[in-house]
C-alpha cells in the first residue's frame, strides 16, 4: 500500500513542511554547546580569582602561592615626598632610587633593610638626579654595599648626578648608562624583567625625563614612575612603548603631588595605585583615585611589601624592627 506524503500545513501564510528533528542534529548541538562550555568556564573561574589579595585591608585573606615557585618581593620603605623602592629576588637584592641625605629618610631605609636582613645592593638604580632620589645612596653603601649603579642620564648631567658619580668611582662601584627601551633582569634565572620607560627632551624639565620602570614577574606587572608630570604622562599615553603601559600596580608619580592624566590612567588601567607622600600634599591624589573608584594604599602608614610568585600578589604591612613611630603590621602566618 503507497503511503501518502505528509501534507504540508499553512505558517503566516507560507507552507513549512513537518519534519521530525534529525537524532544526528540533536548530538551536534549538544556537542557544540559541551565545546563552548568547555571554553567559557576556565575563563569564568579566571576571573573569579583575585590577582590582587590586600591583607592590608582584609587580613584574613585566604591566599595560596604556587607550590615551588620563587617570590618577588617589593619594600617600600617609609619615605616620603622622595622615593626608595627595595626589591628581592632569588637572592638578588635592587635599590631604586635612595631619598635625601636626610637623617629621618636615611633612617627609615636603614630600618627597613634591617627588617628584611638586607646587607648588600646587587644593583643600584636611580631614576634621576634630584637631592630626593640620588643623595641617599652614599649612606645605603655604608651598611649594603653596592654592586652596581644603574643611571638614566649622563654621569655630568647636573651637580648631583656628577657627586653621586665621584662616590661610586671613589669607591669602585661599576657605573652603567642605561635609557629608553633597554632591559636588565634579576635572579640567577633572569626571572624578573625590567623595562625602562624614558623620554629625554630638552626642553621638558627633569621630573618629565625621569625613568618609568616596569618591572614583570610572569603574567604579573607593576609600573614604577619617577617624578613624571603632565608632558611625560600625556607623550606617553599617546605614544606607549612597545610592552604597553598596562599594569596590575601602578606608584603614582612625583610622591602624589601632581596631576594624573586621565588618559594616562587609561593606558595603565591599575587595579591599585600606590601613594607614597606626606600626608598633607597627597590629598589631590587620594581625592582622584576616589572619583575614578581605584583602590589605592598609602605609603607613609606602614612598611609596604608586596609579593608575587607570577600569579597574584599579595600586600602587606611589615613588623618594622626600632620603627620610629608605633605602626600597623600584618600578622604573620604559615604560608
Amino acid at each position: 500500500r503507497r503511503l501518502d506524503k505528509p501534507r504540508p500545513i499553512a505558517y503566516n501564510g507560507r507552507e513549512v513542511q513537518e519534519r521530525k528533528a534529525s537524532p544526528m542534529r540533536k548530538i551536534q548541538k549538544l556537542l557544540l554547546l559541551l565545546l563552548m562550555m568547555a571554553i567559557l568556564l576556565p575563563t569564568f573561574a579566571m576571573a573569579e580569582t583575585p590577582v590582587i589579595v590586600n591583607l592590608v585591608e582584609n587580613p584574613d585573606a585566604e591566599y595560596h602561592f604556587e607550590d615551588g615557585a620563587k617570590i618577588l618581593e617589593i619594600v617600600f620603605p617609609r619615605v616620603y615626598s622622595s622615593d626608595c623602592i627595595l626589591l628581592r629576588y632569588d637572592g638578588m637584592v635592587m635599590m631604586i632610587d635612595a631619598s635625601t641625605k636626610n637623617a629621618t629618610m636615611r633612617n627609615r631605609i636603614y630600618t627597613a633593610c634591617d627588617t628584611l636582613g638586607i646587607d648588600h645592593i646587587d644593583i643600584a638604580y636611580n631614576s634621576h638626579p634630584h637631592d630626593d632620589h640620588i643623595d641617599g645612596f652614599q649612606f645605603v653603601n655604608e651598611y649594603a654595599p653596592i654592586s652596581k649603579f644603574l643611571i638614566t642620564f649622563p654621569e655630568d648631567f647636573n651637580a648631583r648626578m656628577k657627586s653621586a658619580v665621584k662616590f661610586m668611582k671613589a669607591n669602585n662601584i661599576p657605573i652603567e648608562q642605561i635609557g629608553n627601551g633597554d632591559t636588565f633582569t634579576l635572579g640567577e634565572d633572569g626571572g624578573v624583567k625590567m623595562t625602562v620607560i624614558q623620554n629625554h627632551k630638552s626642553s621638558w624639565g627633569v621630573n618629565d625625563q625621569s625613568a618609568m620602570l616596569m618591572v614583570q614577574y610572569g603574567d604579573r606587572r607593576m609600573l614604577l614612575a619617577g617624578d613624571n608630570e603632565n608632558r611625560s604622562q600625556q607623550y606617553f599615553a599617546a605614544n606607549p612603548p612597545e610592552i604597553g603601559l598596562n599594569a596590575d600596580i601602578f606608584k603614582y608619580p612625583h610622591h602624589g603631588q601632581v596631576r594624573l592624566r586621565d588618559d594616562f590612567l587609561e593606558a595603565i588601567n591599575p587595579q591599585l595605585i600606590f601613594i607614597n607622600g606626606a600626608a598633607n600634599v597627597i590629598k589631590g591624589s587620594v581625592n582622584y583615585c576616589d572619583k575614578k573608584h581605584i583602590s589605592y594604599l598609602l605609603g607613609y602608614k606602614g612598611l609596604t611589601r608586596m609579593r608575587t610568585d607570577g600569579n597574584i600578589w599579595v600586600i602587606d604591612y611589615l613588623k618594622e624592627k626600632n620603627a620610629d613611630r608605633d605602626l600597623p603590621y600584618t600578622p604573620e602566618r604559615d604560608e
